[in-house]
């Protein structure tokens, strides 16, 4: 008698378990940030979204629920959508327009493994006019050791003409603070307008180095030069120069120590997150 009570309890306890549930309860999948700004968007790049997904993977992903449309037409632009852990990417078949006003769409119909749909997002933004140099940073190499870099990265705001991307003055052009030239190869990705320099020997630690790109570098989609010191104009055929060290973290990528133009990086919202091109 008393073993069929405890019996009882038991599959009472089992019965409100399941009701109630254990533990915290799971929010639904957000976006959390993307990898462009709203002003002057790059024009060949690979819109990213990164995003919050409690039971994975997501279902529904696709071109009905993420979308590229042009301002203020409304046209959709024709592209590849891909999803894969908490990234989803919209890959669009040809450079964006320069200038021109576009909305990035996340709808309803995306849903996690447990049938929790995922909150949507929209944001407009504008692409610049002119070729400049976006940002330079720290291209991740798991073949190197922590405290060596063997490659900077060059992000141009468009694609450029790879036979001028030399080293030599009015090109490309990298020194230490003994104004020893810092020898490279380079590897050119026109799909997402980045330029790799591949050095021989790492660069070192917590010394300081001068860039310095440009001027005479020309677009490849109309053959403008380059607005080296971001002012909106190519007639003062200044380059994009900065000096730059960086630290053991390489999350944290370089450290601008001075700007001798007007080349300091862009402000971006706490919206922002970079997203690296080939993850």
């Amino acid at each position: 008698m008393k073993i069929c009570y405890i019996l009882k309890l038991f599959i009472l306890s089992l019965a409100i378990v399941s009701t109630i549930g254990c533990g915290p309860k799971e929010h639904n999948p957000y976006p959390k940030c993307l990898n462009f700004g709203i002003s002057n968007v790059r024009r060949n790049i690979s819109l990213r979204l990164s995003v919050d997904v409690p039971r994975q993977p997501l279902d529904g992903v696709g071109d009905e629920t993420v979308k590229l449309i042009q301002l203020p037409a409304g046209n959709s632009v024709s592209g590849t959508v891909l999803y894969g852990g908490e990234r989803i990417v919209f890959i669009p078949d040809n450079p964006l327009e320069d200038s021109t006003e576009y909305r990035f769409e996340v709808l309803d119909g995306i849903t996690d493994a447990s049938g929790k749909l995922m909150e949507t997002i929209s944001q407009e933004f504008i692409t610049g006019s002119v070729l400049q140099v976006y940002y330079v940073d720290l291209l991740r190499n798991y073949d190197s050791t922590l405290d060596e870099v063997y490659s900077l990265a060059i992000y141009f705001s468009e694609g450029v003409n790879p036979d001028n991307l030399i080293f030599g003055e009015g090109n490309i052009t990298i020194y230490d603070d003994m104004s020893i030239a810092q020898f490279f190869s380079l590897t050119y990705y026109d799909e997402v307008a980045l330029a790799v320099l591949n050095f021989s020997y790492p660069l070192e630690m917590d010394k300081q180095y001068t860039i310095r790109v440009g001027p005479y570098i020309y677009s490849s989609a109309d053959g403008e030069m380059l607005d080296g010191d971001r002012d909106g104009a190519t007639v003062d055929c200044n380059a994009f120069e900065v000096r730059f060290t960086y630290t053991e973290s390489l999350s944290e990528g370089i450290t601008v120590g001075d700007s001798l133009t007007f080349a300091q990086p862009y402000i971006e919202s706490n919206s922002r997150c970079f997203l690296w091109e080939f993850d």
